[in-house]
């Protein structure tokens, strides 16, 4: 594929903007000519597994950014705890203070404070918003934030119409890993084995192996592969021009966790394709491959181009790890005590100290080339593409290569070295030199709109013997290297044969390199404000409220989802106080065969209409008319997306905040009530203190300000637009109706369920906190929800009705169902 831009130059290019999870790294993505970078402090961060930065660091690091002229992301992307908000306040305060650019962030109630409190600080929604339609953005915008970093699912076409339809600014990951699941909804490493991918502390569950179960029965489908759910890396490289030609402002690359020479080269290679698309420059398909090549040997495990680029199965599922690129296929095998030779035709060049990864079937097994001989059996140091060569891996790993095994070069030492010797680029600075007889040196040097002159003690001399000539003096300003500044011109103005001293010169241009850098860096700089929670209010509707006018609930509220209006009858003969329905169902629910049992459910309880999960903007379109017609019939709606929020507060309709929102604190669940919510679900990753203390924190609560918990359901792990059973129907291995599982190699299932071509990936245990309802009305949540919209007739009427018992303060108890494995989730543990 050519990039071509159609000679269309970009008014303004997007910027490139790079990762960095420690100082080697971020030195990285300088040397590449990023325009800004990304990082995260302590562990208020969603790559808890990075090195990250200190407090302590915080200054020095937003200093060296600004000092080469590089923006300064601080990424505070996770959701936070009640208790963690006022460090959280603290590190954004230092950051401010220390003159950040842009706070990245998840958690809508700090999104809403920080804005109240910093005005004039740059906020960004994180990708772990989930916002992927121009309602989505419309709302994020409203609460404050001026970047919208968008779904990696979204396409060409919706970014552009959402850029074409909004003043702010959107953002695009173009390379990189890619989540399997919409970010910001994935449960699977929480529940798998308490480690939160909200909270940065993912343990990857995507990248390991998986079969599946049709109907109790296993099935050998070869198109899944052993890693069925492990995406490939993005990269948008070769139809980068699409996505610039969208007018979005920024290109995000992933990798807070790579090597610095990954995040050097990946910020080089974008950086320059950006510059050629907007200058209309086509670039040709031989280059294109060469990059892809090079990003390639520093990580891969296949490429995609991503939904971003129209490609739909985004899988690489036979190997879930970096594996480099092909190097050749072992035609001979000869072992020794100490090495093992292998013998093959190379497919790409190679050195000595090379790392590769061999295919084996105990997997891929690395080793570096420790010897490389030619086809004659002469030790060589380099090899070409084409040349049938030898080369000496460790005994240890060779005795489990065998004949055939594939040979892939998994590091090219010359690129690393190529890498690591790259230089950071300066800020580019313009210098004046006046330089007369009989006048004292002075020296300007001029950065954008800033200047500072030097005038130095030492007074031109007229030449006696050898002048200094105007060379010697540019040649002694360019000398920039010891600081942050690269030289673009030197202007010297001299009247006749003249010395100077080059110390002099050395002198006073290291004292304005000086100045300028500290006037560089004063300019960012700003007063702290000390921000304290205890002094910001809630949101409150009552007029004139003091900030007590909560509403006594001695009980709680039993709340129930369901699958169809059947079941939604039954929750309600069985005492359910509300029910859930999906909103797909509302026409069923309203047949005429319905209407005298709809008329006594919704004079004994409440009825809410679910949104679907994920809504792009032409689904959210066709969702409309049906929310309006629920508005106008009385009926409430949940949502799931900003989206969908932005519609309800639009259309004037009660809404209600599912738990995927991740409200995991009091200030969260404000910014719903202020959208006009009048029930927030908390996050199912909040312990029972935590959940106390988000509901403590709320005193202005009751009918319309209401807080939900989960206390019993198959918890969703994640939400995919990845069509995973596509194959399994193809096949003919499964129906639309089927019972699937996914079964992990310790024999653990998950089911797994298809909706309008997107997979849904189930808890394999089912949360029951029957016996702790007690327990649970001690932390304040004002509704007990059951998530049965997996089960049928005769359970809903079972749990419901057991549930109820409960709240009334009688006994009740459930018959465990065969095979079913029961779970108290987070709530005695947290995350």
């Amino acid at each position: 594929m050519i990039l071509k831009n159609d000679n269309k130059v970009c008014d303004v290019p997007p910027e490139v903007l790079a990762p960095a999870g420690d100082i080697d790294a971020l030195i990285g993505a300088i040397k590449g000519g990023a325009d800004a970078v990304y990082f995260g402090v302590t562990d208020l961060n969603a790559r808890k597994g990075a090195k990250n930065f200190s407090m302590e660091d915080l200054e020095g690091t937003i200093d060296m950014l600004h000092s080469h002229g590089v923006k300064a992301f601080l990424a505070l992307n996770i959701p936070i705890k009640q208790n963690e908000l006022q460090h959280a306040l603290d590190v954004v305060d230092k950051a401010y203070s220390f003159g950040i650019d842009a706070i990245i962030l998840q958690d809508l109630g700090l999104l809403r404070i920080l804005h109240e409190t910093y005005p004039d600080l740059a906020l960004h929604a994180s990708t772990q918003m989930t916002v992927h339609s121009m309602k989505g953005v419309d709302f994020i915008a409203n609460e404050g934030a001026v970047r919208v970093i968008v779904s990696r699912e979204l396409t060409v076409k919706e970014i552009a119409d959402i850029v074409d339809h909004s003043d702010t600014e959107i953002e695009i990951f173009v390379h990189g890993a890619l989540c399997y699941s919409y970010s910001g909804k994935c449960l699977f490493s929480s529940f798998m084995s308490d480690r939160s991918a909200n909270r940065g502390a993912c343990a990857q569950p995507c990248r390991r192996p998986y079969n599946f179960v049709v109907n109790g029965r296993n099935v050998n489908v070869k198109a899944m592969g052993k890693f069925p759910i492990s995406c490939a890396e993005l990269c948008t490289l070769s139809e980068l021009d699409e996505i610039v030609g969208t007018g979005l402002r920024s290109l995000k690359i992933e990798g807070r966790m790579k090597k610095p020479e990954y995040v050097t080269e990946s910020a080089s290679i974008y950086k320059w394709a950006v510059d050629a698309i907007c200058k209309g420059e086509q670039l040709e398909e031989a280059e294109v491959e060469a990059f892809e090549k090079d990003l390639a040997q520093l990580f891969y495990r296949g490429f995609t181009k991503g939904f971003i680029l129209g490609e739909r199965d985004v899988v690489h599922s036979k190997y879930s790890s970096s594996y480099g690129v092909y190097l050749g296929k072992i035609k001979e095998i000869e072992t020794f005590k100490y090495t093992t030779s292998l013998t093959l035709t190379l497919m790409e060049d190679v050195q000595v100290k090379d790392g590769v990864g061999i295919h084996t079937k105990a997997g891929v097994l690395g080793s570096a080339i420790n010897k490389l001989l030619d086809a004659g059996g002469n030790e060589i140091k380099t090899a070409n593409k084409g040349e049938k060569v030898i080369i000496e891996i460790s005994s240890k790993t060779g005795k489990a290569v065998a004949r055939g095994n594939e040979v892939y070069l998994t590091t090219d030492q010359r690129l690393l070295e190529t890498l690591q010797r790259t230089k950071a680029k300066g800020l580019p600075i313009s210098i004046e030199v006046n330089a007369e007889v009989g006048e004292r040196l002075k020296v300007r040097m001029t950065s954008g709109e800033m200047s500072v002159e030097v005038i130095d003690d030492f007074e031109v001399q007229e030449a006696k013997k050898a002048p200094t000539s105007e060379e010697q003096i540019v040649l002694a300003m360019e000398k920039l290297g010891d600081t942050s500044f690269s030289s673009s011109s030197v202007d010297v103005k001299t009247n006749g044969n003249i010395f100077i001293p080059i110390g002099v010169l050395t002198g006073a241009r290291r004292e304005a390199a000086e100045k300028l850098l500290e006037k560089v860096l004063a300019q960012y700089r700003k007063g702290e404000k000390h921000p304290q929670l205890s002094e910001i209010s809630h949101f409150c509707t009552e007029a004139g409220c003091g900030g007590n006018c909560k509403d006594e609930i001695k009980t709680p509220l039993l709340s129930v989802e369901v699958k169809n209006a059947g079941t939604l009858f039954d929750a309600v003969g069985m005492g359910a106080d509300i029910v859930y329905l999906p909103i797909r169902k509302f026409e069923e629910l309203m047949l005429e065969e319905n209407a005298g049992k709809l008329d006594d459910a919704r004079n004994n309880s409440e009825i809410v209409l679910i949104a679907p999960r994920i809504t792009h903007e032409a689904e959210l379109m066709e969702l409309l008319p049906l929310m309006e017609k629920a508005k106008n019939d009385g009926f409430s709606i949940a949502c799931y997306t900003l989206g969908q929020v932005e519609v309800a507060k639009e259309i004037g309709v009660p809404f209600v905040v599912q738990k995927e929102f991740n409200t995991f604190n009091s200030y969260t669940a404000d910014e719903f009530y202020r959208a006009g919510a009048y029930r927030v679900t908390l996050s199912t990753e909040l312990n029972l203190d935590e959940i106390n203390d988000a509901c403590n924190d709320i005193s202005c609560r009751g009918k319309e300000h209401q807080l939900e918990i989960l206390v019993h359901g198959r918890e969703l792990m994640l939400i995919t637009e990845h069509d995973l059973l596509k194959p399994l129907l193809e096949q003919g291995s499964a129906t639309e109706s089927s019972e699937v599982l996914m079964v992990d190699s310790k024999g653990v299932e998950y089911p797994v369920k298809r909706v309008d071509e997107r997979t849904l990936i189930y808890d394999s245990k089912v949360l029951d906190m029957l016996d702790q309802v007690d327990v649970l009305k001690e932390c304040g949540a004002d509704v007990m929800r059951l998530d049965l919209s997996l089960y049928g007739k005769r359970d809903v009427k079972e749990i419901t009705s057991a549930y109820r018992r409960v709240l009334d303060g009688n006994p009740a108890e459930l018959y465990s169902r065969r095979g079913v494995k029961f779970s108290r989730g987070h709530y005695f543990k947290g995350i």
